[in-house]
């Protein structure tokens, strides 16, 4: 699919961890996105999980690696700052989207790191576009939801149109983080809850990024990936299982897979020096200059 690209405007000023952010806006297959370009250095580029989708979930990561990369941070179709179309929503339309931004912005070739379906949309980046990944790093995520996952996702979705996020994202990200860390960290499990449920996220578009999830299935195509890829799961997570994730690096040729004990689906947030081993796999993978 030809990616179409139309540059809208740029440098509107959002408040980014307390600091003026510029943002940008290109329209992307019809469709305008938000994003914005953090750094100097090779090319990184970020893409955000489902519940986490907007730029902004980054937080702290997306400052760190500004440090050593130019970083591409944007917000998906369907929240925050980029259009919402009404119709389903597809991980490998979702992929389109992120080469079109790569295109706008002529990024030859990135190192990529998507967190949950973030993965998944990054599979598709990797199959579609391979000569444009330098390397793939994935974090608690899927090349197919098992039956269990798809029920969850299912039932999100119908809390959030019948009960609003007040209701769901509480009890979601329940899912995330171990019970030790829920006593341990009161105000930051607050303070993710008031992030989600606060982001404009209009119900459309939760609902047409949970059909992409719900149907993407690269597990039969995984074998097509060699970029050199690292893959990092909790080993409690109930939403992309760790065994799902040992699996899947079993099948990707250039491969190499962490799980994280006495974690779940908040493995960056719970266990941050985790991000230690995203940092090595960039290094490790090489300078594209």
């Amino acid at each position: 699919m030809m990616q179409m690209v139309l540059i809208l405007k740029h440098n509107e000023q959002h408040t980014f961890l307390g600091k003026k952010t510029a943002m940008s806006i290109a329209n992307v297959n019809g469709v305008n996105l938000s994003f914005t370009v953090q750094g100097s250095g090779d090319w990184l580029v970020l893409i955000g999980g489902y519940a986490s989708s907007n730029w902004q979930s980054w937080g702290n990561i997306l400052l760190e690696l500004s440090k050593s990369y130019k970083v591409l941070a944007f917000d998906n179709r369907g929240i925050a700052g980029s259009d919402v179309p009404d119709y389903p929503y597809t991980t490998p339309m979702l992929a389109d989207d992120v080469l079109g931004l790569m295109d706008h912005l002529h990024i030859d070739k990135a190192r990529i790191l998507g967190k949950s379906m973030g993965g998944s949309i990054a599979q598709w980046v990797t199959l579609k576009q391979p000569n444009r990944v330098q390397c793939l790093a994935m974090t608690s995520t899927t090349s197919r939801l098992d039956a269990r996952a798809k029920k969850m996702v299912t039932w999100w979705i119908a809390t959030a149109r019948k009960c609003g996020y007040e209701a769901l994202f509480p009890g979601e990200l329940t899912y995330f983080y171990t019970a030790d860390f829920y006593d341990k960290n009161p105000q930051l499990i607050q303070k993710a809850e008031d992030a989600l449920i606060n982001v404009h996220r209009p119900i459309e578009g939760f609902a047409n990024m949970g059909h992409a999830l719900i149907h993407h299935d690269t597990a039969d195509l995984l074998h097509k990936i060699e970029v050199p890829t690292l893959l990092i799961c909790g080993e409690d997570d109930m939403i992309t299982p760790s065994a799902h994730t040992i699996e899947m690096a079993r099948k990707i040729k250039n491969s190499e897979v962490h799980i994280i004990p006495k974690t779940l689906h908040g493995v960056l947030s719970e266990k941050p020096e985790t991000f230690s081993l995203i940092t090595e796999f960039f290094i490790k993978n090489g300078s594209m200059r």
